[in-house]
């Protein structure tokens, strides 16, 4: 079996106006990225799709690829252990939400025995019609927001919302963590802040 058939694609239709983004009547795009970004592709045995131009859908979470003039997305997303493309790496993983475990496409941001992730979110709105004293609004997608997650020892993801959240997943680390937080003076909704944060857990 060559490196090829360890994956499995499936082909976008191209009446899917999520995906095909030429719609001129909707504003916004549902991608991170609208242009396809040369890339690879990894799955969890360790098989290698190397020179793919990959963009990801953050509506639809999907990771799609160009093959010529169609448009493919890989199926299923669970094959997808890394996704390399325009300095960002992506991994498909679980996390909770509301009590439940779901899957879904992270980046990451920081890797070691915490690993911070980052997971987007588009949310799109219907046409909405001219109504007395308010305009129409065309059909749009709105812009990317990202919620951050972190997985301690590959387990599940955890939502990280305030310092509280943050706090509870280190353990008995949570006091010396505290300290170090605000004596440094750190946030934890920025990048940069949490990646500190990270590399200090991790160091300990």
């Amino acid at each position: 079996m060559n490196t090829t058939e360890k994956f499995r694609f499936k082909r976008i239709e191209e009446n899917n106006y999520n995906r095909i983004n030429q719609k001129s009547d909707i504003q916004g795009t549902p991608y991170l990225d609208k242009e396809f970004i040369q890339g690879t592709i990894i799955n969890g045995d360790g098989a290698v799709l190397p020179d793919l131009r990959l963009r990801y859908d953050v509506y639809d979470d999907e990771l799609e690829f160009l093959k010529g003039e169609e448009f493919f997305v890989i199926d299923p997303k669970t094959t997808v252990k890394r996704a390399e493309f325009g300095g960002k790496v992506f991994s498909y993983l679980q996390y909770e939400t509301a009590g439940k475990i779901q899957s879904g496409f992270f980046e990451i941001l920081t890797e070691g025995k915490a690993t911070l992730l980052g997971r987007y979110l588009v949310r799109f709105f219907e046409k909405e019609e001219a109504q007395a004293y308010v305009d129409a609004k065309p059909a749009r997608f709105d812009a990317p927001v990202k919620a951050y997650y972190i997985s301690i020892n590959s387990s599940v993801a955890q939502s990280v919302t305030n310092k509280k959240s943050l706090l509870k997943l280190f353990g008995d680390k949570k006091g010396e963590m505290e300290t170090y937080i605000s004596k440094s003076r750190l946030s934890v909704t920025e990048d940069e802040s949490l990646k500190k944060i990270i590399a200090y857990y991790n160091s300990l």
